[in-house]
C-alpha cells in the first residue's frame, strides 16, 4: 500500500486553489497543474507499507496526534520552489499556529520509531499547485504566480488522515484509510 499522513482540504478552497489555473495558465507551457479537487496538505509521505504493517502505523499516528487540538489554517500568498530563476513547483502558502509544526515533528518522529527514513527537507506547509517540466513562457508565469494575491478564509482542522495513493495512467487517486481526531479543547 502507497500511503501518506495528511491534512483534507474544505470543498471551499477548491474554487481558491483553482485560480491560478485559470488566470495565468495561458502565460506558457510545460506546466501540469495539479487538479485542486485531489489536493491536500502532506503531513509525511511514506511510501510503500505492508498491509501487515498498518496496526503499528495506526498506533504511532494515534499517540502523534494525541493531545493534539484542533486549529485553523488559511490559504494565504504563491511560491516557488527551490527558486523563481529555476522554479520545479509553483505552490500555495498557508498561515498556520505553531501547532501545525507541532503536530507535523510528533508525526515525523513516531514514523522515525517505526524505522521510516527521516525526510531531509525541513517542513514547509503549501499546497503544490503545478509541476514546472520545461516551461516555455516560465518566465512571465513565475512573475504572474508570484504576484497573485491568493488568500482564503479560515478553516478549522479537526482530523489528520491516513491516505492510500492508486497510481493509474490517468493520475493519481487518493483515498482515506483512516481518520485521527485531534481534540476539541
Amino acid at each position: 500500500m502507497r500511503l501518506f499522513i495528511a491534512i483534507g482540504l474544505p470543498d471551499s478552497w477548491k474554487q481558491i486553489l483553482a485560480q491560478p489555473e485559470s488566470s495565468i495558465a495561458w502565460l506558457g507551457r510545460g506546466v501540469k497543474w495539479v487538479d485542486p479537487h485531489i489536493m491536500h496538505l502532506t503531513l509525511r509521505f511514506l511510501g510503500d507499507v505492508a498491509e501487515n504493517d498498518l496496526p503499528n502505523l495506526e498506533t504511532a499516528i494515534s499517540d502523534a496526534v494525541s493531545g493534539s487540538a484542533a486549529f485553523s489554517m488559511r490559504i494565504r500568498g504563491t511560491g516557488v520552489f527551490p527558486s523563481p530563476k529555476r522554479p520545479r513547483v509553483y505552490w500555495a502558502g498557508l498561515e498556520a499556529p505553531p501547532t501545525l509544526m507541532d503536530l507535523q515533528s510528533r508525526i515525523e518522529q513516531e514514523m522515525s520509531k517505526l524505522g521510516f527514513e527521516k525526510d531531509e527537507n525541513p517542513f514547509h506547509p503549501h499546497l503544490t499547485l503545478a509541476r514546472i517540466k520545461d516551461p516555455i513562457g516560465k518566465e512571465r508565469m513565475t512573475e504572474a504566480l508570484l504576484n497573485f494575491r491568493l488568500e482564503s478564509e479560515p478553516f478549522t482542522v479537526t482530523e489528520v488522515l491516513l491516505m492510500q495513493s492508486h497510481l493509474s495512467p490517468e493520475g493519481a487517486h487518493y483515498e482515506a484509510v483512516r481518520h485521527f481526531p485531534l481534540s476539541s479543547g
